[in-house]
């Protein structure tokens, strides 16, 4: 399996994907936590794969988890609903999903 997203990490163990993490990422600096918290409120360009706009929304939580930064489920899930929404594309799928999820959460 592919593992963790596209990385190919199907292969290694939990300890080894961490070191594989703080060995390409090492100490993460006030700076680049910032820009972290940023990151998921970059907009996905509709051109773009889909495939994009989850790959960033992995990357910022692959690496809060080496920053030592909590990410919430439901803060990764409004990040990709907003870039979604961002692009007024899908409307109508989306009152549909809020329909079904009032809360903004799956059951």
């Amino acid at each position: 399996g592919q593992g963790v997203g596209v990385r190919g990490f199907g292969t290694m163990t939990l300890s080894e994907i961490f070191e594989y993490m703080y060995n390409h990422y090492g100490v993460v600096s006030p700076l680049e936590i910032q820009k972290l918290s940023r990151q998921l409120d970059q907009p996905w360009n509709p051109n773009d794969p889909i495939e994009n706009l989850f790959k960033n929304i992995e990357d910022t939580a692959l690496f809060a988890i080496v920053a030592n930064k909590t990410f919430m489920d439901h803060s990764l899930i409004t990040a990709g609903k907003c870039a979604i929404m961002g692009t007024n594309l899908f409307r109508e799928e989306m009152r549909e999903y809020n329909r079904q999820n009032p809360h903004g959460m799956e059951d």
